[in-house]
């Protein structure tokens, strides 16, 4: 990365929701790096306590919220709790999330808290770092929305999980237009196969995927959102798809 392409996140004010996740935190050590102010949220029981400790040791500026985004509650707190660590916001990462079954597998409680966590949060996240985005007369803000290929592929299994992260899709493309007359960018990432916790498979396993090339590393995929966030005003990373070499497609 250049270094006029680093200096374009120093001192920005930035939330990462599933900030204590593979491709959160590892998006906040970066952003941290280059002297970013990043706040990370995740869900109660999260490592987000070890993640800001670890970046606030090598000297970033962090700090770190508990919170439930499945709900309206959790998502206000959130933002409470973020209006009192920082004074405006500059950028928005979003990608908290979790994974799903087969409808018939799971009970209504099962599919709406999927839809709740990948689609509703999203929608409640963006709305409340607009507004501080407005309020706070940059002119540079940005939205970046970590979806999913699998709306693209649509595999057995992932109906409710497909139906979350189309949903995101689809915002995302239409709140683009709409954030333009403001120069709000708004940007989609869609990741193939990521080897991180939300797969439901041990570590070493994970591991093996990852080198077989059947599973994104989730540093690849915080790259991905770094070259997105690090672009200069008025260019606009719309759709950023980025998947393994063996994605697995049924």
């Amino acid at each position: 990365m250049d270094e006029q392409s680093r200096s374009r996140l120093a001192r920005k004010r930035v939330l990462i929701t599933g900030g204590a996740g593979g491709v959160g935190s590892n998006v906040a050590r970066r952003m941290a790096e280059l002297a970013a102010r990043v706040v990370i949220a995740d869900r109660p029981g999260s490592p987000l306590a070890q993640v800001a400790a670890t970046i606030e040791a090598s000297g970033g500026a962090i700090a770190a919220i508990e919170a439930d985004l499945s709900t309206s509650g959790g998502v206000a707190a959130m933002f409470d709790a973020y209006d009192r660590a920082r004074d405006g916001l500059d950028i928005l990462v979003a990608c908290a999330g979790v994974g799903s079954g087969p409808l018939m597998e799971m009970d209504d409680d099962g599919w709406r808290y999927v839809i709740e966590s990948n689609l509703a949060s999203y929608v409640a996240c963006t709305k409340g770092a607009i507004e501080r985005i407005r309020a706070s007369g940059t002119d540079e803000g940005m939205v970046i929305l970590v979806g999913s290929i699998s709306v693209h592929i649509k595999a057995v299994g992932e109906s409710v999980y497909n139906a979350a992260k189309g949903g995101v899709a689809s915002f995302a493309e239409t709140l683009r237009k709409e954030m333009m007359p403001e120069n709000i960018r708004v940007t989609l990432i869609e990741p193939g196969a990521i080897g991180t916790h939300l797969q439901p498979y041990s570590g070493d396993e994970l591991q093996d995927f990852v080198g077989e090339f059947k599973m994104l590393p989730a540093d690849e995929v915080a790259e991905a959102i770094m070259f997105a966030a690090t672009r200069s005003k008025g260019v606009d990373v719309v759709t950023l798809r980025i998947e393994p070499l063996v994605q697995k497609i049924y």
